[in-house]
């Protein structure tokens, strides 16, 4: 009697234990449960150690709740301010916020997330809080949050990267941001703000024993973080303020600051972030990224084109165009290499480059800055290679240039290292004049060349039909957008005719014998000013005609599908929804579009304007 009894309870408990962890893994994420719930009943016995391993399951406040956790007077503001943004991206919009602990990165996140439609992420939520200093489970956590099939959705991240390693290794997974905000709070102001700090542990919302109360619904579930002591804030304090200025150097060209002083409030607060945000976010409809099974060959167009059977939208091709020659050349003094003009640097990094030197004490650089000279004509300046390096061989300045951006990015002062080196030249063709770190090429404004494929079909009638690519959706740049079958950037070392025929085997699979057939057809050049610097580039345009059985085939991983539309179609989709295409394959497009009659110079008004800036002239 006694053993079955005792196999009796062992079988309820194992069932309890059960039924508690498939509600704590199975529920979605935009259920609320209450915290204990959502952990399962082992997580409290092993003292939350299962939860770094649940299904990602945020807590999400809903707007309502979020309305009501502040003062009814603010609360009609801040609604208004929370009125839905849609940005336009593949990736959705990405914000990290910086800041002090207890600088109000918890009380704006949930705020954004609702108006952005975009995850509010905390390192705390992700894997507790015990687990918050372990790099590897953070790491984890970033890759299941940022992984393939969450890719589009966005997020707001805070308590992540704490230090400049960090910072890299996100860069280094593909996880670029579009906007850093840091948040300013005295010492004195978040100790404050940590002595009264309460978390409502359902919604996640903060709220404050005098300077923010809880409504009466809501003061029950209140809780107090076990790290919300006067030891653990000033040991996060002081890590904080150790690392700030190099993640300040190391997003500099992304980063925001804005006063987050208690006085100001959460309005105010908002409104300046809001500001910042909007300036980088391209709203529009959202993108939708279809899966590879729902893309097919021709017949399937309208299921995953967007514009495709609109027609040409009015001014719409032209605004492209635009936005790949856009720059303000004030901002920018010329690089040059032995007298000759090779790049643009922006002014702020020439004085950055400036103040490198002289901390390694490096004589790499000389600069003249932008003044008036004696006869009172205004001089541009430029920065020039130093005269002790000048007359080197390509091999030593080149060598001298490189320990000096090698120290930059270790410093954080520049990003997006690629350990690879490109040839510096006036001209294309021309001899080289200095070897680059790949990764240091935007900060110089050098040009960069590539080639880009069209492969179509026509029939006795002159329909013309275009292969275009989908690219894969976990490529660390314009993931999912549409795109040439080919396309790659031109090796030092390869002739053009060679570059295109190899990556034609590569990346479609084309015979040799068919990827002969490519012909030279013309180039495209545009320059456009981003946050690192200027980028000047030309693309080598060729053109393949293919039999109408023959279909590509991806060979590298780095494509999701290939499907064929009419010619026309692909104009219409560009002007409708330029936000789908990786932006310049849809100059080669359009250069593709204009030989061969799809925009008609009676019917498309914009039509010389678009000629001419398809061959970079603003």
């Amino acid at each position: 009697f006694c053993r079955m009894l005792a196999r009796s309870w062992c079988a309820w408990l194992l069932l309890g234990l059960f039924l508690s962890e498939t509600v704590a893994f199975l529920s979605p994420a935009n259920v609320l449960l209450p915290r204990d719930a959502r952990r399962g009943w082992s997580a409290r016995c092993l003292r939350e150690k299962r939860f770094r391993a649940a299904p990602l399951s945020l807590r999400a406040a809903t707007a309502e709740q979020i309305l009501e956790s502040v003062a009814p007077a603010t609360a009609e503001e801040l609604g208004s301010l929370m009125q839905r943004t849609d940005c336009v991206s593949v990736n959705g919009l990405r914000v990290i916020l910086l800041g002090p602990p207890c600088s109000g990165k918890s009380q704006l996140a949930p705020i954004l997330a609702e108006k952005y439609d975009i995850e509010q992420i905390s390192i705390y939520d992700l894997v507790g809080e015990e687990a918050a200093s372990d790099n590897k489970e953070i790491e984890k956590a970033i890759d299941r949050l940022c992984g393939d099939k969450r890719r589009g959705k966005g997020f707001v991240l805070h308590g992540y990267p704490m230090n400049i390693a960090q910072a890299k290794e996100m860069e280094k997974r593909g996880y670029e941001v579009d906007m850093v905000i840091e948040l300013l709070r005295s010492d004195k102001e978040a100790n404050e703000w940590r002595e009264g700090r309460m978390v409502d542990g359902d919604t996640g919302l903060v709220y404050h024993s005098s300077l923010l109360k809880a409504p009466q619904n809501v003061a029950p579930r209140l809780e107090k973080k076990k790290s919300n002591t006067e030891k653990a804030f000033q040991e996060s304090l002081k890590s904080y303020n150790k690392h700030a200025e190099e993640l300040r150097s190391f997003f500099a060209g992304d980063l925001v600051q804005v006063d987050a002083s208690i006085g100001r409030g959460v309005v105010d607060v908002l409104r300046d972030t809001t500001l910042a945000l909007d300036s980088v976010c391209v709203l529009g409809d959202e993108i939708a990224v279809q899966s590879s099974d729902a893309m097919t060959a021709e017949g399937e167009v309208y299921k995953f084109i967007k514009g495709a059977n609109k027609g040409i939208k009015s001014g719409g091709l032209l605004s492209h165009v635009k936005g790949l020659n856009s720059y303000d050349m004030a901002d920018f003094v010329p690089f040059q290499v032995s007298g000759q003009q090779v790049g643009w640097l922006r002014k702020s990094f020439a004085e950055l480059l400036d103040d490198s030197q002289r901390k390694t004490k490096t004589k790499a650089f000389e600069f003249q800055w932008p003044g008036c000279g004696i006869d009172g004509v205004p001089q541009m300046g430029c920065v020039s290679l130093d005269d002790s390096i000048a007359e080197e061989t390509l091999d030593k300045k080149s060598e001298k240039v490189h320990k000096l951006i090698k120290w930059m990015w270790d410093e954080g002062l520049i990003r997006g290292w690629r350990g690879e080196m490109q040839s510096v030249s006036q001209e294309f063709n021309s001899q080289p004049v200095l070897q680059l770190e790949r990764g240091a090429v935007p900060y110089f404004g050098v040009a960069s060349y590539g080639v880009h494929v069209n492969i179509f079909t026509e029939d006795d009638d002159s329909n013309i039909h275009v292969w275009v690519a989908r690219r894969a959706k976990d490529k660390p740049t314009y993931p999912g957008l549409l795109d040439q079958c080919v396309a790659g950037g031109q090796p030092a070392d390869f002739g053009l005719q060679e570059n295109v025929e190899k990556e034609c085997i590569e990346e479609a699979s084309i015979s040799e014998s068919l990827a002969k057939r490519a012909i030279p057809a013309g180039a495209v050049a545009y320059m456009y000013e981003t946050r690192k610097g200027m980028s000047p580039k030309t693309l080598f345009c060729y053109d393949l005609k293919v039999p109408s059985s023959f279909v590509p085939i991806n060979s590298d991983g780095e494509v999701d599908e290939f499907f064929r539309i009419p010619l026309s179609e692909m104009v219409q989709s560009i002007s409708q929804h330029p936000e789908e295409w990786k932006p310049n394959s849809a100059l080669v497009a359009l250069e593709f579009a204009v030989r061969r009659g799809a925009i008609n110079p009676d019917t498309e008004p914009d039509y010389l304007n678009i000629v001419k800036m398809l061959r970079g002239c603003k």
